[in-house]
């Protein structure tokens, strides 16, 4: 396996090598290969600086903070923003109960087919891209001017229906109240 370390993240992060080595290891789950290692790490200082929390044994260790951030491909930047921006849960309309509508961890199993979805839907095009987010903050603002957040689809459905198209001819300053149309008799 061949792991290539950027000297600026030790930098930024004030962490060794080693210590880089050993979060990398455990963000892709290569516990064999850390078996292996004989690793200097002070897990109590990574705990400190908030990449790392300590679990009972190394498979129950969970990755934190930013420091895997700069790896990211483009469409993984664009999944977080599309979810930084989509409610993670909504009040239901008699304000007594909360709907959830995505999970939020990126990278959680129910996010995971809405992700598909999403990805061969941009196919890396930064421009679709920025359009579902358009429409998105869009929809957004028209819900929350209508008290209507309570009926937000969840998130795999939004993506599955490509619910953003609805909002592609509208812009956030629409007053919901005029968007209807109706004639007197």
């Amino acid at each position: 396996m061949i792991i290539q370390v950027s000297t600026e993240v030790l930098k930024k992060f004030g962490i060794s090598a080693n210590d880089y080595l050993y979060l990398y290891l455990i963000d892709k789950k290569e516990y064999d290969i850390l078996k292996e290692l004989n690793l200097d790490v002070d897990l109590e200082s990574l705990q400190t600086k908030n990449l790392l929390k300590i679990g009972e044994d190394v498979k129950s260790h969970i990755i934190r903070g930013e420091l895997f951030t700069f790896q990211a491909t483009p469409f993984d930047q664009m999944w977080g923003e599309l979810l930084s921006y989509f409610p993670l849960k909504v009040s239901v309309s008699n304000g007594k109960g909360v709907r959830v509508l995505r999970a939020k961890d990126p990278t959680a199993l129910a996010n995971r087919q809405a992700k598909k979805k999403y990805q061969s839907y941009i196919n890396g095009d930064v421009g679709k891209h920025k359009e579902v987010i358009k429409c998105l903050k869009t929809e957004l603002s028209i819900r929350s001017k209508g008290d209507t957040m309570g009926y937000m689809q969840m998130l795999s459905t939004w993506v599955n229906q490509h619910t953003w198209e609805k909002y592609e001819s509208l812009d956030g300053e629409q007053d919901s109240q005029n968007s209807r149309i109706t004639r007197q008799l």
